[in-house]
């Protein structure tokens, strides 16, 4: 597809020109709380961005650079008194530079290998995997290694939405399809198989399309656009054909991406495919807000657990989709002695924590600061990448703390595969 870059880059920049640079942003953005450098805040970001024109042609790769310094939280969003649409606009300015660039080829390449094809990305993981368990070995209770400092997950096969079988609830109610997203499908399969049976038990009918793949997130921040619609597309065709009352994710990035991102292709898309967008985003939500609507947390004979547990939000749990509470109420409900960690990024932000790893790192150093600041016995959170990320800290720390995702200590807490 020819990209008009002159129009790609006067709508970043007038999302761009909103900004007053009243600096609020810069409070709540893990990077910049990190460097204290202007051009890490997202005014600095915008400042750059309404010279995006000239900086097309002048510094493409070097401006790429700074804007990719970014973990995409959305926190300066959700901050700023004016709505300006801070992610939206280094999104489409990541789009125009990259281009402008030449530089992602090679990177797109990649990418499209790994996700744009679900049946390549299965065999891709499983070779994967046969070289992990050559190379590496993970202790029992462990499922992330650590490789230079970057946090490596085990594969773990058979894979959840190739291996998903569906009992009937005892009083059928509502029919979920479940959207296991790349990293609970490869690599935390039993949160998609906990997520499953907590919903049937719920009495939801629980459906998980074979062929789903990546939510095309990881395009869209590489500016390869093309690439995000074919995979919003591609799920399209399988939802097409389903009837459903939800949609469930135990991811909140996958979340925010069937909720605020699809429907940004939608100019791209057919009338049809557009409606099945928007019913899609109004009928998603994350495994815990359906948890409590469907009841499955009221347990009130519940007997405490003795476990003392802290919440990790994710990013775009607290700034997206503004929905921390039902987790909380969940674990208070299965009777687990909750204590609250201040709330903070754990540094990872998808590609951002591969390519920025020191920074990364350091922005990880305070999230393992305000854990361990609890006392809790395991942090639990909602995003496998968070998973991934804490895991890797906490045994480079070698902590006695546990990270899990909600869905495990919820299932089954004191034998989870989390808990040594």
């Amino acid at each position: 597809m020819s990209i008009d870059l002159v129009s790609l880059a006067d709508a970043a920049e007038k999302m761009a020109s909103l900004c007053n640079r009243c600096g609020l942003c810069q409070a709540v953005c893990p990077v910049y709380k990190r460097t204290g450098l202007e051009g890490d805040s997202a005014r600095g970001k915008l400042a750059l961005i309404t010279a995006l024109h000239e900086n097309l042609t002048d510094a493409p790769a070097e401006t790429l650079s700074r804007l990719n310094r970014c973990t995409l939280c959305g926190g300066c969003k959700a901050t700023c008194p004016r709505g300006v649409a801070t992610v939206d606009a280094f999104l489409l300015a990541r789009k125009a530079l990259a281009e402008a660039a030449r530089l992602s080829g090679t990177k797109r390449a990649l990418l499209r290998k790994a996700f744009s094809d679900p049946k390549r990305t299965a065999t891709l993981a499983a070779r994967f995997a046969a070289v992990q368990r050559r190379l590496i070995t993970f202790p029992e209770e462990e499922r992330v290694a650590l490789a230079r400092r970057y946090p490596v997950p085990k594969i773990t096969q058979p894979f959840f939405s190739e291996n998903y079988a569906a009992r009937e609830p005892e009083s059928p109610g509502p029919d979920v399809v479940l959207f296991a997203g790349c990293l609970v499908d490869k690599v935390y399969p039993f949160v998609g198989e906990g997520l499953a049976g907590l919903l049937t038990d719920a009495g939801a009918r629980v459906h998980v399309p074979k062929e789903q793949g990546c939510c095309g997130i990881p395009f869209l921040t590489e500016g390869d656009e093309d690439e995000f619609l074919k995979a919003v597309r591609r799920h399209l065709a399988l939802f097409s054909g389903m009837d459903f009352s939800h949609v469930v994710t135990p991811c909140a990035t996958c979340t925010h991406a069937l909720k605020h991102l699809w429907p940004m292709a939608k100019e791209r898309l057919s009338e049809a495919e557009g409606r099945l967008v928007d019913r899609i985003a109004d009928a998603v939500c994350d495994g815990s807000d359906l948890l409590a609507q469907l009841g499955a947390g009221d347990r009130p004979e519940s007997a405490e657990t003795g476990l003392t547990v802290t919440v990790h939000d994710p990013c775009h749990a607290r700034h997206s989709l503004n929905n921390t509470a039902n987790t909380r109420a969940l674990l208070k409900d299965a009777g687990h002695n909750l204590v609250e960690m201040e709330p903070g990024c754990c540094g990872l932000g998808g590609s951002f924590g591969m390519k920025n790893r020191d920074l990364s790192l350091a922005i990880g150093e305070g999230c393992l600061a305000r854990i361990e600041a609890t006392g809790a016995d395991v942090v639990v959170t909602s995003c496998p990448g968070c998973m991934a990320q804490i895991e890797a800290l906490l045994k480079g720390a070698n902590s006695r703390i546990r990270v899990l995702h909600v869905v495990e200590i919820l299932e089954n807490p004191l034998d989870s595969p989390g808990l040594s």
